[in-house]
């Protein structure tokens, strides 16, 4: 189990049982280490006092040579179950007695004194035999350490765990209670901690039990909740009336698109009318010329010299013989017809010209039904037949204010556009760019249209103008609803242009150096997807 995500009880349990479980431990770790010091301590005492009872008995049996005697006083260690072993070796190095049998590896030279020695998990005591002050041999007694060791530590093992299991079950049934105690009013606040979350009531309280932590705790909570409720009621208020401030900003912004869309209709209807306006100004040109052509006296004068002629018509060879009139009338008569050949072909020629200006009209007026028609209708188009429309639509205006339009259109892909948005973005920049550049008056107007394929995504029609520019401070404001810096404009232009390039999936954007450098007005129109899908092939 993760202990870390444990109910609080659990963990109290957990610590409280981990805390006894250490400290015991450590008591019983402590208290046998104590214990098996004096243990070998005592035991090794036991040892050498044993040895040195032996070797006060064995003087006279080694005296008297008798190694009978002597095996029967080793003998005596059988009540002792741990001693394994004992041998008497006399000066000379002869094994005098022995009991059973004693570890390998007793040193070849006998020791002065006695001495303990330690061979594997043995101790060995070498005791020397004196008479009298005369060394008669040595005594050395085995006992078995590591076997006696062995069952210490096993009967130690037995007493801690029965320490360890009677003190888990001690400490259970205390954290039991103390747990039930402790966690008891926490359980229940985390229960209202619970149902406040899972239903968003805020009205709910958490019981309090004892003036205690716990119960300051309480009370600390439920002032919080009442904050939280307060602050909850607030906040629903709040959203209610930022939904309403939204859902008028919606309508606002719906009402404001299509302002800007009629304002951006306007725009292109304008440039239509201008239009339509100069090219009415040449038809009436030519309809007058004809009128003029149509009313000359050299008719009238036709027609009186056709009637004098029909009152001569008894007598015409005398009248053109004899008569001052009548001799004219032949050279008048092939003069007039030259004037009116010559008038007949000026006329035609208004005519005609008056003829293509009715056609231009009507291609006009038929260019901007059909643009109004397909508004909403995306369409793959090229961007370079899309500015020749726009040009179309203010080539009178750009004529008139004597602005050169220079085209620079490299190979692109077609682009998914609406066709009628894009006109009115560009129908609106390119008489933004006439107005700029009218106001500076430079002495070469120039109108620079580019196309290029900046990005796999987008191709590029840039509008640049030598007008008067846009100050640094404007630059972050021309697309802005409402501002303007000519005192005719609405500011709703550049502002439905950006908005209307952002739906098509394409972008605005300008550059200016300033005050008298001219603008560039960048638009980005999404390329086809069938034309990403072969470049990217």
């Amino acid at each position: 189990m993760n202990i870390r995500n444990a109910p609080l009880r659990s963990k109290l349990r957990f610590v409280i049982l981990t805390t006894c479980a250490v400290a015991l431990f450590v008591a019983c770790g402590a208290l046998f280490t104590v214990q098996f010091f004096f243990f070998r301590k005592e035991f090794m005492a036991d040892v050498k006092a044993v040895a040195q009872m032996l070797a006060s008995r064995l003087p006279p049996s080694i005296d008297f040579d008798n190694p009978d005697r002597a095996g029967e006083i080793l003998q005596s260690l059988a009540v002792k179950p741990h001693f394994t072993g004992a041998l008497i070796l006399l000066n000379d190095g002869r094994t005098f007695a022995t009991y059973h049998t004693i570890q390998t590896g007793i040193p070849a030279q006998q020791p002065a004194q006695s001495v303990m020695l330690h061979l594997g998990g043995d101790i060995v005591c070498a005791q020397p035999v004196e008479y009298k002050g005369e060394r008669l041999g040595t005594l050395y007694l085995d006992a078995d350490y590591g076997t006696q060791a062995a069952k210490l530590l096993s009967l130690y093992f037995a007493i801690f765990c029965g320490v360890i299991a009677l003190s888990a079950f001690i400490v259970l049934l205390i954290s039991g209670k103390l747990a039930r105690l402790v966690t008891g009013p926490l359980d229940r606040l985390a229960s209202t901690v619970k149902k406040i979350a899972g239903s968003n009531d805020y009205s709910l309280r958490a019981n309090k039990i004892a003036e205690d932590e716990v119960g300051a705790f309480t009370d600390s909570f439920n002032r919080m909740i009442e904050r939280i409720q307060d602050r909850d009621a607030e906040l629903r208020h709040e959203i209610l009336e930022r939904e309403r401030a939204e859902k008028e900003l919606q309508n606002l912004h719906i009402q404001l698109l299509d302002a800007s869309r009629q304002a951006g209709m306007a725009e292109v209807a304008t440039g239509v009318l201008h239009n339509v306006g100069n090219v009415l100004n040449s038809v009436n040109v030519s309809a007058t010329l004809v009128a003029e052509k149509l009313g000359l006296q050299r008719l009238n004068n036709l027609v009186r010299t056709a009637d004098m002629l029909r009152e001569k018509g008894g007598d015409l060879a005398d009248f053109f013989t004899n008569d001052p009139k009548g001799k004219l009338i032949p050279g008048y008569i092939a003069d007039l017809s030259k004037h009116l050949v010559s008038e007949r072909q000026e006329a035609l020629v208004e005519l005609e010209l008056l003829t293509k200006n009715i056609e231009h009209i009507k291609e006009i007026v038929s260019m901007q039904q059909n643009y109004a028609r397909l508004a909403g209708f995306v369409e793959q188009i090229q961007a370079e037949s899309l500015i020749e429309d726009a040009l179309r639509m203010t080539t009178g205006s750009l004529h008139r204010h004597h602005i050169e339009v220079v085209r620079d259109f490299s190979p692109c892909p077609l682009v998914s556009i609406e066709r009628h948005k894009a006109l009115q973005i560009l129908v609106n920049l390119i008489r933004n760019a006439k107005h700029a550049i009218d106001e500076a008056s430079p002495p070469a107007k120039l109108l620079t249209l580019s196309v290029r394929q900046t990005s796999p995504q987008f191709v590029t029609i840039t509008i640049e103008d030598n007008g008067v520019g846009i100050p640094e401070e404007n630059l972050t404001k021309i697309f802005s609803h409402g501002f303007t810096t000519r005192k005719d404009g609405h500011g709703f232009g550049l502002h439905s242009a950006a908005l209307a390039a952002q739906q098509m999936g394409g972008k605005l954007a300008c550059h200016s150096k300033g005050r008298g450098c001219g603008a560039t007005f960048i638009f980005d129109l999404p390329v086809a997807a069938e034309e990403r899908k072969e470049v990217a092939a």
